[in-house]
């Protein structure tokens, strides 16, 4: 009998450690599979998921701004404004040509409505030798007659051969914008070319000055055409003037470039 109650002793002790190293292998066995489960942890695709994403952005932004900045923007002729310009013999080219309204590589223009490298249609033009800004303020309404998208004005040079006053000039381009303004058509305005005689490029100085303010305060597009024909000593870069007055047709190539600039953001519509 005692060795039943030894036996039977023996199978309860048996029976109490098995259970016992059930609920201690359990927690071991269970933390295994949740650490593989998170071996392909969320945290780590994530950032492998972003970082191709994030990289390239600022890259091929960078590389579109830098492109389209480089290489100039073409405008499908159609697709750009009429122009109609208003000036004297440097936007008439007839220090060459004197046939009225032709307009010849010697016009400062002529490129800018080049089929390949131009911005603007010819609207056509009112210019004439020898006149002021208040012969243009006289004649503006004939060049807004010819209905263009944009009024192109490069006068100047004239009054500065006259010693005419900066603000005499300013008041008459004010009479060609308020014109403008009536019709409901933007107007640009040039600056002037250097001058070889040190006195009169000196105006030509003090009026591109007035001009630049004038501008500013009264909304209307300045084309500086001046800046790529001047010496930074003062007066004509060499070889683009014959006479110290007229651009070549060499210095017109680059008036008209940088008239580009200001120009190729117009609208155009007709």
């Amino acid at each position: 009998m005692w060795v039943w109650r030894g036996l039977a002793g023996l199978a309860a002790v048996l029976v109490v450690f098995g259970v016992g190293v059930a609920v201690a292998t359990g927690p071991t066995t269970s933390a295994p599979r949740l650490s593989v489960a998170m071996e392909p942890s969320v945290e780590p695709d994530g950032l492998e998921d972003l970082a191709p994403q994030a990289q390239p952005l600022p890259t091929s932004e960078t590389e579109s701004t830098t492109s389209s900045d480089d290489s100039p923007m073409y405008l499908p002729p159609e697709q750009r404004p009429v122009a109609v310009f208003l000036g004297d013999s440097i936007t008439r080219g007839a220090t060459i040509d004197s046939t009225w309204g032709d307009v010849t590589e010697w016009s400062w223009f002529y490129r800018l409505i080049d089929d390949s490298e131009g911005v603007v249609r010819y609207g056509g033009m009112v210019a004439e030798n020898g006149v002021s800004t208040g012969w243009m303020a006289g004649q503006v309404y004939q060049a807004l007659a010819l209905g263009p998208d944009v009024l192109v004005v490069h006068g100047g040079t004239n009054d500065i051969s006259g010693e005419v006053d900066p603000q005499d000039v300013i008041g008459n381009l004010q009479r060609v914008k308020d014109a403008a303004d009536s019709y409901g058509i933007p107007m640009a305005v040039c600056t002037v070319p250097p001058r070889w005689d040190p006195a009169a490029d000196a105006r030509a100085v003090a009026l591109n000055a007035a001009l630049r303010v004038w501008a500013e305060e009264e909304d209307v597009l300045l084309l500086d055409t001046a800046a790529p024909l001047r010496d930074p000593a003062g007066g004509w870069l060499s070889g683009y003037s014959a006479d110290g007055l007229h651009p070549t047709p060499a210095a017109a190539v680059l008036m008209a470039r940088a008239a580009a600039e200001g120009l190729r953001g117009i609208p155009g519509g007709v």
